[in-house]
């Protein structure tokens, strides 16, 4: 038996969740498997079906998706989960056998923000993870931030009106 490796100590996981979808039982594995070995809660689907249910019940921080599958391909479940408020603002990063420029071209159109080729190399896809939820997190932050800000400057403005009305 093989020693596993152990993960790395900050590598952004924090119990961030992770969807897999791939009609590929052992691609779901091998995924979830690295995934979770990393600190990562993996969730696995193995069809655009599952996978909208999925990421529509309880929303993952990253979408890991195979674009080849059987009655639903990739490039429409990325266009039905951008096309959702619930779901509009997840990461999606393609993971596919296809390799050529118009399927990745056409993985960014469909809302797409990485693509990692197949056979894919174990740490370019925990970097890319890493990367895009780091990413999602720190605009989540901006995004509180501003709205933060923004209700500042509404009483701001309510109580310059008030004092503007006692003058």
């Amino acid at each position: 038996m093989g020693s596993v490796a152990k993960p790395q100590k900050d590598n952004g996981a924090n119990g961030h969740r992770v969807l897999i979808v791939d009609d590929s039982p052992l691609s779901l594995q091998l995924l979830a498997h690295l995934i979770q070995l990393h600190g990562y809660q993996a969730e696995t689907a193995s069809s655009g079906l599952e996978a909208l249910e999925a990421a529509r019940r309880d929303p993952p921080d990253v979408i890991l998706l195979d674009i080849m599958m059987p009655e639903m391909d990739g490039f429409e479940v990325a266009e039905a989960l951008k096309a959702d408020p619930r779901t509009d603002d997840i990461p999606i990063l393609f993971i596919s056998a296809l390799n050529d420029e118009s399927s990745k071209v056409k993985a960014f159109d469909a809302g797409g923000v990485d693509y990692i080729a197949k056979p894919f190399q174990n740490r370019e896809v925990l970097a890319r993870v890493n990367t895009h939820v780091k990413l999602r997190d720190t605009t989540r932050r901006l995004e509180q931030q501003l709205a933060e800000r923004a209700k500042l400057i509404r009483r701001l403005d309510i109580t310059n009106e008030q004092l503007q009305t006692a003058l």
